[in-house]
């Protein structure tokens, strides 16, 4: 990115309500190396989530971790399961 854009965008960071948190939280997304694969390789709907290859890497590990024999699963059959599962987190 362009010196000049790099200083609009921080400018325009600066201009917003954000708390310290939430602002070096942006910093530091915008400075992460990116990882773009074209994602037509991997999905044939072409899902953008699919060009950064650390989603696959991570998709690829929980299929992993899925298939481990000590791999825990918890089945979710009504409304009442799902509520105790997200209340459980």
């Amino acid at each position: 990115m362009a010196t000049v854009a790099t200083n609009k965008l921080w400018a325009y960071i600066e201009s917003l309500s954000l708390s310290r948190n939430d602002r070096n939280w942006l910093a530091g997304k915008l400075l992460e190396q990116t990882y773009n694969a074209d994602p037509y390789e991997i999905s044939p709907s072409g899902d953008t989530f699919f060009a950064d290859s650390r989603n696959v890497k991570a998709v690829e590990d929980d299929i992993s971790k899925a298939h481990a024999p000590n791999a825990k699963f918890t089945r979710l059959e009504s409304k009442e399961d799902i509520m105790s599962m997200i209340n459980d987190l």
